[in-house]
């Protein structure tokens, strides 16, 4: 149990992380995706499918998750990144409960969630509306049975490891990035269980499998109804727009890579997990074989290296993304900080050093992400988007049709985007073939000039990036109406 103190420190970091996330919530500049998501959630809650009514390129589940605060306008923004703060608190939860459990000493337990939780990474990508925090809180939630199941015996392991692959199913039907981890879990499953019969061992491998298979019953439906968009969607579209829009070469990958290992932050993790994995190896060679908690944190040095290496092939690859592997380094690092606990742990001036160091790298992520610091992120602060939705919404009815490339002007309006324009897809349009286009249910730029010629949007939202090349058309036909730094908003000429 924890002691008085110790459950008062539990509180106050659980309710500094929540009042963090709750400001990156109402205050954090716009991501990009967040209007995708916010607008495919908005379709799915109409009734259209992901993949057959409109292009969408992730995992079916974020678009069901969302839906019931979708429809909201700009509220739904709100609703939307309050879900994913609370999936973003559980995890951090589950981590120390985890941790807890595993170890059962409370200052390594406190210690590691107060890292995990004050990480720049998770509170500026766990406040937002995308698939990151939801594809984490049940790869982790798997790894939890997983590692119970390692470490127990009999029929108790069966529930446990078919749990184990429900949820990591629906990590992967949030975010295919996962669906590796099934893999690595089932070859553990085999190679670390305490069962000695071969036919037992496979009997949980089937097991686990048939978990993941339960909890991806949507995605096999939404696959065999339209195989190709499913297929270009999750992988086609992603190493597109790698390979062709952005040029995501391997000296690019070896940065992004780079600056999430050097940021002091994460370097400070990676280190613990590093000197972990130098003790376990120790051990190992000092006696020949893994104990049932070594198997386990050796099962969450698989999880961190395999989430590392697929970030690091992903098309493209972004800092953001190997967050994922932190609560697994975390794990890794319990060997370590065991060892050393006597040493530095117990010292109150070291541990308050080094908590004061970690805070003080959280600076740069307030100053991007609440101050906008960047000129590029200057269009999707919060005032900037509300003053242009506020335009669209003054100027038009429920049901009107708003031509923009960003379909979160539509949707935070509250108002239908043009068909083929509610998501993603525009950059790789020059790409695709005319059936391409047609069976991906995208629109391309004679699709939008004709949009524009048959007057059929109400509005039309002209960015600096979008619509550009269509400006005397837009004028022919549409009357200027309100101009903001970044954008110019376009009304219908009456007939």
């Amino acid at each position: 149990m924890l002691s008085r103190k110790q459950t008062s420190i539990f509180w106050l970091i659980l309710i500094s992380q929540l009042c963090l996330l709750l400001v990156f919530v109402f205050v954090r500049l716009i991501d990009y995706d967040e209007g995708s998501y916010l607008s495919a959630a908005r379709l799915v809650k109409q009734g259209s499918l992901p993949y057959l009514d409109f292009f969408y390129p992730q995992m079916p589940y974020l678009p069901y998750t969302y839906a019931l605060v979708s429809g909201s306008g700009f509220s739904s923004l709100f609703y939307a990144r309050l879900i994913s703060a609370l999936a973003g608190l559980l995890l951090s939860v589950l981590l120390f409960s985890f941790v807890y459990r595993f170890s059962g000493d409370a200052k390594l337990s406190l210690f590691l969630f107060f890292l995990y939780s004050f990480n720049g990474l998770t509170i500026s990508w766990h406040s937002v509306a995308k698939t990151l925090v939801f594809s984490d809180l049940f790869g982790f939630f798997s790894f939890f049975c997983f590692g119970y199941y390692l470490l127990s015996q009999g029929n108790r392991k069966r529930w446990l490891i078919f749990l184990s692959g429900l949820l990591i199913g629906v990590a992967f039907n949030f975010r295919l990035v996962f669906l590796p981890m099934l893999l690595t879990e089932g070859f553990l499953a085999f190679f670390f269980s305490t069962e000695r019969k071969t036919k037992e061992k496979i009997l949980d491998v089937v097991l686990l499998f048939c978990g993941a298979a339960v909890s991806s019953l949507l995605a096999i439906y939404l696959f065999l109804k339209g195989p190709s968009a499913f297929v270009f969607g999750n992988i086609g579209y992603h190493m597109m727009w790698g390979g062709e829009v952005i040029k995501m070469t391997f000296m690019r990958k070896v940065y992004t890579l780079a600056k999430f290992v050097f940021y002091p932050q994460n370097l400070a993790i990676l280190t613990f997990g590093g000197m972990g994995l130098a003790i376990l190896i120790r051990r190992i060679r000092g006696r020949g074989h893994l104990d049932s908690q070594e198997r386990v944190i050796v099962a969450a040095l698989f999880f961190s290296l395999v989430l590392l290496v697929i970030c690091f092939l992903m098309s493209p690859t972004q800092f953001q993304y190997y967050e994922q592997a932190l609560p697994y380094i975390l794990i890794s690092s319990i060997p370590a900080l065991r060892e050393f606990k006597a040493r530095w742990m117990d010292k109150k001036i070291f541990v308050r050093a080094i908590s004061v160091l970690y805070l003080l790298f959280l600076i740069p992520f307030l100053v991007i992400f609440l101050f906008i610091s960047r000129e590029k992120d200057e269009p999707y602060a919060i005032p900037e988007v509300k003053s242009v939705t506020r335009v669209v919404q003054e100027n038009s009815r429920p049901g009107d049709m708003v031509l923009s490339g960003w379909p979160a002007y539509a949707v935070l309006s509250n108002r239908e985007p043009v068909p083929g324009l509610e998501t993603w897809g525009w950059e790789i349009i020059p790409f695709l073939s005319s059936e391409q286009k047609e069976n991906l249910r995208l629109i391309d730029s004679l699709g939008v000039k004709r949009a524009i010629l048959n007057k059929r949007p109400h509005l039309i939202v002209e960015e600096a990036w979008f619509l550009s090349r269509f400006e005397d058309l837009i004028k022919t036909n549409y009357r200027l109406i309100k101009t903001t730094r970044f954008a110019r908003v376009y009304v219908r000429e009456s007939e």
